[in-house]
């Protein structure tokens, strides 16, 4: 299962789902990165909404309870890592995938 918000070191990684885009829902995630008392750089993985393009991963910074809008910025070189990591765990949960924007095709490419 895909959990929404993972913390690693002081990036919080956001994943999209179907049923959850986090930049439509920043409110919502505002609260929550509040309550986790989060303060740093917070990584949108969109591989649900965006699939394998270029705009899969973007970022913004999160300081004194809000997103500093201004930071936004879609990110081509990500932590490999984290990458891999989220990679491994979207190739697991067969529903996020089913869910998500990839085609067939795209997703047997991208589970082998």
């Amino acid at each position: 299962m895909i959990k929404k918000i993972r913390i690693i070191g002081e990036i919080a990684v956001v994943t999209a789902t179907a049923a959850f885009h986090p930049l439509r829902q920043l409110k919502q995630l505002t609260v929550e990165l509040d309550n986790l008392q989060f303060e740093g750089t917070v990584l949108f993985d969109l591989l649900a909404v965006n699939g394998l393009a270029e705009n899969r991963f973007a970022s913004m910074k999160f300081s004194e309870r809000k997103f500093d809008r201004s930071s936004f910025a879609l990110e081509s070189e990500v932590n490999p890592s984290i990458k891999d990591e989220q990679d491994t765990i979207a190739k697991q949960d067969q529903t996020f995938l089913l869910g998500s924007v990839l085609s067939s095709e795209e997703v047997k490419k991208f589970t082998h």
